[in-house]
């Protein structure tokens, strides 16, 4: 009884974040249609970051509301963050993974490497990397008291295009 509780408690909540996936390769009107109306456009996106535009949506699903930012390379969704819309809690990391799981795309991901700081607060920080077949990546960037196990954040995903054409930036405008 109890693992069929699991199973059905589980497939709800993998369900509910499938709304919430990143569509990296998706146009700004497939975007649209799946999450809605766009909020706090930007055509120069600024400083420091390829792409030429940015969008952001707020999505609700059965499992809460998501804040979804997405930017446009070329007409194509190239990097999405996808983190709570409470300021004050992160993603959990079933969560994040649920989001990975519906952003495979028919390919598999395969787990990097993982950095962990943790300051005098015990606070500790985390990037967890992955790595997708054809060459998109996800970062998890998770914050949490240490003692506690209980990390949270949010999830970064990013095409092979995008991922190469910010590091070509990067090098030419003497960023590490």
């Amino acid at each position: 009884m109890k693992t069929s509780k699991f199973v059905a408690v589980a497939f709800l909540f993998v369900s509910g974040m499938g709304v919430c996936r990143a569509n990296l390769g998706e146009t700004e009107a497939q975007c649209i249609a799946r999450y809605g109306s766009e909020s706090d456009i930007q055509n120069d996106i600024g400083y420091r970051q390829v792409g030429d535009k940015a969008a952001s949506f707020n999505v609700k699903t059965t499992s809460g509301s998501f804040d979804v930012r997405v930017i446009f390379l070329k007409g194509l969704s190239c990097h999405e963050s996808i983190s709570n819309a409470d300021a004050s809690r992160g993603l959990s990391e079933d969560q994040m993974k649920a989001i990975l799981d519906s952003q495979s795309a028919g390919f598999k991901w395969r787990k990097g490497k993982t950095v962990y700081h943790t300051n005098r607060a015990d606070e500790t920080s985390e990037t967890e990397n992955w790595l997708r077949s054809d060459g998109a990546t996800a970062n998890f960037l998770m914050s949490g008291k240490a003692a506690s196990g209980d990390l949270s954040g949010e999830v970064e995903l990013s095409t092979k295009e995008y991922t190469f054409a910010q590091r070509v930036y990067d090098q030419e405008n003497g960023a590490n």
